[in-house]
């Protein structure tokens, strides 16, 4: 029997403001008209009103905020299918377990790397190599290239981390959820879109600099801080869920839900300052100046449209459902 579901008229305790521009992309309802399409057609292992349920989501306003600046709708429409496919993933494998996250991250990555899915594979499966031809079809191997390193980190640093504490409902010692949650966001796999819609890839010299890599982990620290500030009524109302910061300081330090959050809004707020410090200051990168400031720029847009998105867009967080989890049937079976 499934738990009864909660609704909630005011969902967030909070709002955040960041400084970036706040831009959508030009094609935000024919990206509406698609994923609502694509759900009919590609996701037909869900349930008709679970997938009703990621109608209401709004998804193709987080794609359209996120990657506001592209330069064709193919650029954007791969960003979409990509977008539902991740939602619908990270919750259909919400309680997968450590041994069935490594295969599922064994054929995950083999698919990115260029392998077809088996005839009987599991629509994820098929999905993602669509996925994969779509992006290559508008931007270079090199590019799939970096969106394949992020995305095996999302799945081996993430949600195998994840797992042992989801599947046992136990509270992660706080200092080593804020190091993986930056990798179970899934929010490093957004991060190339950057690129994608700049029309460019950083050289590896450039992406490889520790100020770059720290304005990458700076923009999924905020991303998971802010999830966790905006998703904290649904966790609470869901009972048993211990993937939160807010949650997890509360309960390691014993104290009151408001004094809580307030930790977590503190630490959210100092990586903003940060982001922000080092955007102004980024190193001499030559000729690469003025491509590397606007590649900064676009990171903190997408961490501003994301938020956009929880405001405007969704109706994810008005409730307790659990969306595709409730449905998962063993991926490896």
């Amino acid at each position: 029997m499934e738990p009864e579901v909660k609704h909630f008229e005011q969902p967030y305790a909070l709002i955040f403001e960041y400084p970036w521009p706040d831009l959508v992309n030009p094609h935000f309802d024919q990206m509406k008209e698609d994923l609502e399409s694509w759900l009919d057609t590609d996701f037909t292992f869900l349930s008709a009103k679970t997938r009703e349920s990621y109608k209401r989501m709004g998804l193709h306003g987080a794609t359209a905020r996120m990657l506001a600046i592209a330069p064709t709708y193919e650029h954007a429409s791969a960003c979409n299918r990509f977008m539902i496919w991740i939602t619908t993933f990270d919750d259909y494998c919400g309680l997968c377990t450590v041994d069935e996250v490594d295969d599922i991250h064994k054929r995950i990555i083999g698919i990115l790397k260029g392998n077809q899915p088996l005839p009987d594979a599991h629509p994820h499966d098929k999905i993602m190599a669509q996925i994969r031809d779509e992006y290559l079809a508008v931007t270079s191997p090199e590019w799939l290239e970096t969106f394949t390193f992020f995305m095996d980190r999302y799945i081996k640093y993430g949600m195998r981390a994840e797992a042992p504490y989801k599947t046992t409902g136990t509270f992660p010692p706080r200092n080593y959820y804020m190091i993986f949650r930056e990798y179970s966001i899934a929010m490093y796999a957004y991060e190339p879109w950057a690129e994608l819609g700049l029309g460019f890839v950083l050289p590896k010299e450039i992406s490889a600099h520790p100020v770059i890599q720290r304005i990458q982990a700076l923009t999924s620290r905020i991303m998971s801080w802010q999830n966790d500030v905006y998703s904290l009524k649904k966790e609470i109302a869901r009972k048993g869920e211990v993937i939160n910061l807010v949650l997890i300081i509360q309960h390691e330090e014993n104290i009151s839900l408001e004094k809580a959050t307030q930790k977590v809004v503190s630490i959210h707020n100092e990586d903003v300052a940060e982001f922000v410090a080092l955007h102004e200051n980024l190193p001499d990168f030559g000729d690469w100046n003025d491509k590397v400031y606007q590649y900064v720029l676009y990171q903190g847009m997408m961490i501003q449209g994301l938020n956009t998105w929880y405001i405007k867009d969704t109706l994810r967080y008005h409730s307790s459902d659990q969306y595709a989890e409730k449905e998962y049937t063993r991926l490896n079976k």
